[in-house]
């Protein structure tokens, strides 16, 4: 793990952390390079969750969470916990950090008090676990200490109490919603007090939370959901239609309203929402948003060369895929599709990750303008709307990432592996991650009078991939590196 902090200097502001607190102005981007585990933040600390998996005794295995102290900027503890874990979150009320391991499917929790005495330990979660597997954990204050967890393994729902640390109940999905086999992403809206989850199969459902009961499941919307930071928009972004499903959230035990679908091109990941207000507690009116994409498309050259202009708008749509012998029959459930042949000629040599620049990594066989964020304002998606259009998005150059190929040994020849992109807001800024044309961090300004713009960009180590904000007092910009862990 390799770590870089960009402080921006602002307006007085308190050290207070990171999803809840991008409103803050002054304070801290952290970079985190080479991982996908998702670090998260209370007051004093970053706690960020390694992916390396270590052996134990017998034939055990561990993982560990570094420590950040925010005031320092120093890592200062490392904590043994399960395997593989990915998700990580700061539950302030009870002074908690709770993560969660891909591999044995569980919590541990870290009591943060313990921090400052220097005896880190953690704790499972006990009799959570039915099946092994990636999961989320459902926090929101206005539902605490109640809670929901979620597996893509598992056909269940399972209801935590947070104080307690423990399962209070679980509901069958098998019985209620036989399609969904398994969930992942889970928001919670205060307007209509209901969870919404999403089913790994396709298809998202909604929660009563108060009565434990199915308002409605949404068997043709699918994609990874953002509640907005007023909770009055659920969000469903499908990076592979590249279809952005907006839900408008009613009262209890009434289904959310289908309101807009927006159409995002180039692989949009988990939206970023802005807004120049800080108060989000009215529910009579509808905040006025502006919701960021950052973009995940593959960008090298050979894969856009199908006789398009890799400059137009529409070769997103219509890549250089690989073609598949689609015939052939697949006997080893562990063996993919491979590359279709006319005789003993490959049709598609240089497909996907196949293709030049991807091992070994060369920028120069990718082209970085052609990727970045996207946004789009409330009011554009209900004005076009309101004349039977999708809402219009608007680029921004901001560089691009490198897609991996697949690891699994299911996956089809030369076909990508996932590859996540995610923004970060801190005040009036929205920085991401990218590969090319360097490893760097961008940062957008979202509240320029000129409308959403690049700010600036600062080079970090190779393969930046996860951002954290901390709201800090600052005198200036600078970057440190602070090391490897």
């Amino acid at each position: 793990m390799l770590c870089a902090c960009v402080l921006f200097a602002g307006c007085s502001a308190v050290r207070n952390g990171d999803e809840a607190y991008g409103t803050e102005v002054g304070g801290v981007f952290y970079v985190f390079a080479d991982m996908d585990p998702s670090p998260s933040v209370n007051k004093s600390y970053i706690f960020v969750n390694e992916g390396d998996v270590y052996p134990g005794p017998g034939n055990s295995t561990h993982s560990y969470v570094t420590v950040i102290d925010t005031s320092t900027a120093q890592i200062i503890a490392r904590v043994s916990v399960s395997p593989l874990p990915v998700h990580i979150y700061a539950v302030n009320p009870t002074r908690e950090v709770w993560t969660h391991s891909d591999t044995d499917g569980t919590f541990d929790v870290i009591a943060i008090a313990d921090v400052a005495v220097g005896n880190l330990t953690a704790t499972s979660v006990p009799d959570l676990v039915r099946e092994g597997g990636h999961g989320k954990l459902l926090l929101d204050t206005d539902l605490y200490p109640k809670s929901y967890a979620t597996n893509v393994n598992e056909q269940w729902l399972n209801q935590l109490n947070l104080v307690e640390r423990t399962r209070t109940a679980s509901y069958d999905l098998s019985t209620i919603i036989p399609a969904c086999t398994g969930t992942h992403s889970i928001v919670y809206s205060n307007i209509s007090q209901h969870a919404y989850v999403e089913c790994v199969d396709g298809g998202i459902f909604e929660w009563n939370t108060v009565n434990d009961t199915l308002v409605h499941y949404f068997a043709n919307i699918t994609g990874y959901l953002t509640a907005s930071l007023g909770n009055d928009w659920i969000l469903a972004s499908n990076s592979e239609t590249n279809l952005v499903t907006l839900l408008l959230p009613q009262a209890n035990g009434v289904q959310a309203e289908v309101a807009y679908s927006v159409s995002v091109e180039g692989n949009p990941q988990h939206p970023v929402f802005y807004s120049n207000s800080s108060d989000f507690t009215t529910t009579s009116g509808l905040q006025a948003y502006t919701i960021f994409f950052s973009l995940a498309d593959d960008t090298n050259i050979a894969n856009l060369a199908t006789g398009l202009d890799v400059t137009s708008a529409s070769y997103m749509n219509a890549p250089g895929d690989c073609v598949y012998d689609n015939t052939t029959a697949i006997t080893d459930e562990s063996m993919g599709l491979t590359l279709a042949s006319t005789g003993s000629t490959v049709q598609t040599p240089q497909c996907g990750a196949c293709a030049p620049g991807f091992d070994p990594f060369d920028a120069s066989a990718f082209n970085a303008s052609l990727s970045g964020m996207r946004y789009v304002t409330l009011a554009n998606i209900q004005s076009n709307a309101s004349q039977g259009l999708l809402g219009n998005t608007t680029f921004i150059p901001a560089g691009a990432m490198v897609p991996s190929a697949a690891a699994s040994t299911g996956a089809n020849q030369c076909s990508f592996g996932e590859l996540y992109r995610t923004g970060k807001r801190g005040g009036p800024f929205i920085a991401q991650p990218a590969d090319i044309p360097t490893a760097s961090v961008y940062f957008i300004d979202a509240s320029s009078a000129r409308g959403p713009e690049v700010y600036g960009s600062v080079n970090t180590s190779t393969s930046p991939s996860t951002i954290s904000w901390v709201p800090l007092d600052v005198p200036e910009l600078l970057t440190q590196v602070l090391g490897a862990a």
